[in-house]
């Protein structure tokens, strides 16, 4: 790959992430706009006729008791056969829907039937979506029941003009009064020069004009140029048929800039003899920006999906690769375990398997992070400790590689602090083992000293490698959530996209700041500065040793529920050399059978079981027997879990996958402490 592809994919990269983090609360926004408006919206996909989505307008306005039932209908359902016009309805609809895909919005007046038979008129617009090869179409109706009834009686009086005489003196009032109150935009103009005669208060507030002012300007004067071939047209309608629209234009306002109108009229004659044009003008602009918001919000959820893909794409391959490793070695072991070649993969399969362990972890951390539940302990622990257990873990990898890891410390830098020596230890191990992960040649350095920060004491730590580097495309987007700088370098050095991210929180959390220097094929240079207290100790706490002896629990009996074959005899393997009196139950019912036939001095109690779980067999144990310990045995790790266990009474927890080493310190411990 040249570096214009790199660079290419760094910034497709960059803009799908940075757009992470915002999309759900810009979906959510724009959903809202969509379902609070007004007017009656729902969108139609043409590849299959059906509706996808809709608003509680367009539920309101057809009749229809909910959304579900809504979706289920086709706009064949809520239009009659015929048009008014004698045309059917299928047709027509076909016709308009081709002209807005092909780019044209349509706007028309339509008549739709209700589920209960009755029918209304309603001005309608189409307009298509582009979404990929979707072929979608949004649809705006409005029910004009009462206009088109106004408009009907005009007409009417026009073919009558006594009748009209008569209607128009004893109703002049009132419907001036009805007029000027409507909601949309009611403009009176003469047909010969387009001058404005009346104009009610809704096309007054939109247009910006005072009534003197409208009075002295004709609508030509309110149209940009663009239109004059448009507004011809639809002035040659209102000639031959006399009516107009209805149809999608702009007014200039008063202070300068267009906004979009959708007008329709009939033409009427006046008291004075002349010809007018009665026309009803909406202005359409909150519909325009909410089918604008739409279209945005339908493509930044493109780009989340896709964002999600790769993500999940990179997780599924971070975590099949050490699960391969893990299922390909037990297959050779299965083969021949007596061949002194295969005895040397376990060592392999272990890592493999912690290597899983880890990214879970990650993922564990990540949600926790989310869900503002991870907190961090203020004990004290020894820094120069952290550090070597640390570079205790990563030797390995590094010879490996023929890496060196460096370690300075400043030679009065106080050994005992006070803060979460975990926390430190993961932040610590996430930036040697990145920095050993991309680098080939040289190695790793750590160094350490006592510093202040804006009058803050504390602790810095620099870690610099001789790896491959970053670019500045690279840089910005390191710290962010699934994110990685190149997919080309995902595949070869691997990882998910979450250690950086929460190793920036991590450090976050305990009030700390981290930063970074890096170029392109020289290296990457960490700097992290931590808030922390030192400690009137010379010395920190003694390691604990890890390795321990098979404890010998002779005369004990060990109860274990676990409804899994697989782990029964992978438990029993790991204490057949306890000397303990081994006994399982498949599922929790069995458990508390079992509890009263062989009176175990411990209870390993799985939580999901058949028949009944874990959490239920412990409560009827509990009716019977407080003194016996009942550990949870469980995979379920996440902190609500652990409460709850910790809640119920369950004596302790142990989370799978747990280590042999674990397992054995816990039943010497519980055994000890009785």
């Amino acid at each position: 790959m040249n570096e214009s592809e790199y660079r290419a994919l760094v910034n497709e990269n960059k803009r799908l992430k940075s757009q992470l983090n915002e999309v759900c609360f810009e979906r959510d926004k724009y959903k809202k706009l969509f379902d609070i408006s007004a007017d009656a919206l729902s969108i139609i996909d043409m590849s299959t006729g059906t509706y996808v989505e809709c608003n509680s307008s367009a539920i309101a306005m057809h009749g229809v008791d909910s959304e579900e039932s809504f979706l289920k209908l086709t706009p064949a359902d809520l239009s009659p056969e015929l048009q008014p016009c004698g045309r059917k309805s299928n047709y027509m609809e076909m016709e308009y829907a081709q002209e807005a895909l092909q780019g044209e919005p349509q706007v028309f007046q339509w008549q739709y039937v209700k589920l209960d038979g009755s029918t209304f008129p309603s001005l309608v617009s189409l307009t298509a979506i582009p979404l990929g090869d979707r072929p979608l179409v949004l649809v705006a109706g409005r029910d004009v029941s009462d206009l088109v009834k106004t408009q009907i009686k005009l007409v009417d009086a026009h073919l009558d003009a006594k009748n009209f005489e008569r209607a128009y003196l004893l109703e002049k009032e009132k419907f001036k009064q009805f007029v000027n109150l409507a909601p949309v935009g009611v403009a009176i103009n003469r047909v010969e020069d387009g001058q404005f005669d009346y104009a009610n208060q809704e096309l007054i507030r939109f247009s910006g004009y005072e009534p003197e002012e409208l009075n002295r300007l004709s609508y030509w004067q309110l149209t940009p140029e663009k239109y004059k071939e448009l507004d011809e047209e639809q002035h040659r309608l209102l000639t031959v048929t006399g009516r107009y629209g209805p149809y999608i234009k702009e007014y200039i306002h008063k202070s300068g800039h267009s906004y979009p109108v959708q007008l329709s009229g009939v033409k009427i004659k006046g008291e004075d003899g002349k010809d007018y044009t009665w026309s009803v003008i909406q202005d359409i602009s909150e519909r325009h920006q909410t089918e604008s918001l739409l279209r945005e919000a339908k493509q930044q959820a493109e780009s989340s999906n896709n964002a999600k893909s790769l993500f999940l794409s990179n997780m599924s391959h971070e975590i099949r690769t050490p699960l391969n490793a893990i299922l390909g070695i037990l297959q050779l072991l299965q083969r021949d375990i007596n061949n002194p070649k295969n005895q040397k993969l376990i060592p392999q399969a272990i890592f493999s398997a912690n290597s899983l362990l880890r990214i879970i972890n990650d993922i564990l951390d990540y949600s926790k992070i989310e869900a503002n539940q991870l907190t961090v302990e203020n004990i004290e622990f020894s820094i120069l400790t952290i550090t070597e257990s640390v570079i205790s873990d990563m030797l390995p990898v590094a010879l490996e590689k023929d890496l060196g890891i460096n370690v300075y410390f400043e030679e009065d830098i106080p050994r005992v602090w006070i803060g979460d020596p975990v926390r430190i230890r993961q932040v610590l191990l996430n930036l040697v083992s990145n920095a050993i992960k991309f680098t080939e040649d040289g190695g790793v350095t750590i160094g350490l000293c006592e510093t202040h920060k804006n009058n803050i004491p504390g602790v810095a730590i620099e870690l610099t490698d001789t790896g491959i580097g970053m670019s500045e495309e690279a840089l910005s987007v390191l710290f962010e959530r699934f994110t990685q700088a190149d997919v080309s370098i995902t595949r070869k050095f691997g990882g998910t996209g979450l250690g950086m991210s929460i190793t920036k929180d991590l450090v976050s959390l305990m009030g700390g700041d981290i930063s970074i220097n890096s170029t392109e094929g020289k290296g990457t240079k960490f700097t992290i500065f931590l808030p922390l207290k030192k400690s009137t100790k010379v010395e920190g706490p003694k390691t604990q040793v890890i390795n321990i002896e098979t404890p010998n629990l002779s005369g004990k009996r060990i109860l274990i529920a676990e409804d899994n074959l697989i782990n029964q005899e992978i438990i029993k393997s790991m204490l057949e050399g306890t000397n303990a009196e081994l006994y399982f139950a498949e599922n929790g019912e069995e458990a508390v059978s079992m509890f009263g036939l062989c009176h175990p001095n411990i209870v390993l109690m799985d939580i999901q079981m058949p028949i009944m779980d874990g959490k239920q067999a412990f409560r009827v144990i509990r009716q019977h027997n407080t003194s016996v310990p009942i550990v949870a045995l469980t995979a379920n790790v996440m902190s609500e879990d652990i409460e709850e266990y910790k809640s119920m009474g369950f004596t302790g927890f142990l989370g799978k996958p747990f280590d042999l080493q674990n397992l054995y310190s816990y039943l010497k411990d519980s055994f000890q402490s009785k």
